[in-house]
């Protein structure tokens, strides 16, 4: 990091610390001091100390927690370099995870004009996803109409770009949250050094208003799920930062909401878990369909913001006891 990125990222630290000892009617002074220890014992960045209430943590609670160089110290262990080109290149994942991706879909650099109009004859809205970007940057629905100059035009435009169009996801009903996003589960899991698969910190993500994905980087709202009766147990983490118990536009109450086929999401992530052995760690994105789920993709480096922030916490030490170090 550069004089100039130090800089930056200092004056950021100045601004949150001052606005969080404002709130709390305290001096920053003393919060200075004990980020800085976090900062360098810990290795906290500022976000996870202010919005993810690492300066209310005990000393044990530290020590357990994920920060940011945990988690790399985890999927550096974990997860084969080889390998994770099958989580992070859409299509790669796709192929990989047949069975458990029902949706149909189409690689542009691979399909020429006429597999795109027998394309869009079965599916005439549809989902266009870029593989170069992440964090749903870049996804957009796109109709495919029956005029085949305009369907010409479109296959032009997205001719020579490294993208993929996939058919909508029908989502169980019960997954709907008054938006048009596909609201996913992001599941976490570690296969231990003897083939086991632990699943762990489970969370509901849905979109908000009219975003089309529901990423917590887009807006939306998460929500943690109870992994042995998957209930909703915690208001949300959202970038708005209010931690809503009713979701936004909807006079649904989180506090016990149920996600549908819960059953069977345990049982298929710990099958795909098994399917890629060379990377152990996974944040996997899950939709829940009527008849079980549909895999979205897997990340083999997980925002731990979604571990970490909100919920039950101290997943560094938890994890610790099925990994080997």
């Amino acid at each position: 990091m550069n004089v100039k990125a130090i800089m930056q990222y200092l004056g950021k630290c100045r601004r949150e610390i001052s606005e969080l000892a404002n709130v709390r009617g305290e001096k920053s002074v003393s919060y200075w001091f004990d980020y800085l220890w976090c900062a360098v014992r810990h290795g906290c960045l500022i976000r996870q100390y202010v919005y993810g209430e690492f300066y209310r943590l005990s000393s044990i609670d530290r020590k357990e927690s994920m920060t940011y160089p945990r988690l790399i110290k985890v999927f550096k262990k974990l997860n084969h370099p080889d390998y994770v080109h099958l989580l992070e290149n859409k299509r790669d994942f796709n192929v990989h995870f047949a069975p458990y991706v029902k949706r149909e879909w189409i690689y542009i650099p691979e399909t020429d004009f006429n597999t795109f109009c027998e394309f869009a004859d079965r599916h005439n809205y549809v989902i266009v996803k870029p593989l170069d970007l992440c964090e749903g940057q870049g996804v957009y629905g796109l109709q495919l109409l029956k005029d085949n100059d305009k369907r010409k035009a479109v296959y032009e435009e997205l001719s020579g770009k490294n993208i993929m169009v996939e058919q909508c996801i029908k989502q169980h009903k019960d997954m709907n949250m008054g938006g048009r996003s596909v609201n996913t589960i992001r599941m976490h899991t570690i296969l231990d050094k003897d083939g086991n698969v632990h699943c762990f910190k489970p969370v509901f993500r849905a979109g908000v208003g009219d975003a089309v994905v529901e990423n917590y980087c887009a807006g939306g709202c998460c929500y943690e799920v109870d992994l042995e009766l998957g209930v909703l147990i915690t208001p949300s983490l959202s970038k708005d930062h209010i931690q809503h118990k009713i979701h936004p536009g909807t006079n649904k109450i989180v506090y016990g909401y149920q996600i549908p086929n819960w059953d069977k999401v345990i049982v298929d992530i710990t099958n795909a878990a098994k399917m890629l052995p060379q990377c152990r760690f996974i944040g996997w994105d899950i939709a829940i369909t009527d008849n079980g789920i549909e895999l979205i993709e897997g990340n083999h480096n997980p925002d731990y913001e979604l571990i970490e922030f909100f919920g039950t916490r101290g997943w560094y030490a938890k994890t610790r006891e099925w990994i080997s170090y």
